[in-house]
């Protein structure tokens, strides 16, 4: 996933993807989760559009749910939610993943 990561063009993003790989090397994987799910965060905070429609449902809906949630109400921008304190390593990993899909999907 290391290239992946390499592959966003936002200097900001990819840096906070690339702690949260290291992060996840190191096993502190409440730190991956947390700088995984802030990148998408800022992905949509940046660019409120990626929420509207049918395709932006798609998006929220998509979000992993495995102890962080993402809220979002109409007017107000997204947040996130966290459940709890501790995540395993396939958390960690589902989060840094989709995180980093979407950031590429939508060219950041």
């Amino acid at each position: 996933m290391a290239g992946k990561v390499d592959r966003i063009q936002d200097p900001e993003l990819r840096a906070s993807l690339q702690a949260a790989q290291e992060s996840l090397r190191r096993g502190d994987y409440q730190d991956t989760v947390r700088r995984s799910a802030e990148a998408f965060l800022e992905m949509l905070r940046r660019r409120p559009e990626l929420t509207q429609g049918q395709e932006g449902m798609r998006r929220i809906f998509m979000f992993p749910r495995l102890g962080v949630n993402l809220v979002v109400s109409p007017g107000n921008p997204p947040t996130l939610q966290f459940q709890r304190e501790r995540f395993s390593f396939s958390e960690a990993v589902t989060y840094l993943e989709f995180a980093t899909e979407q950031l590429l999907r939508e060219g950041m």
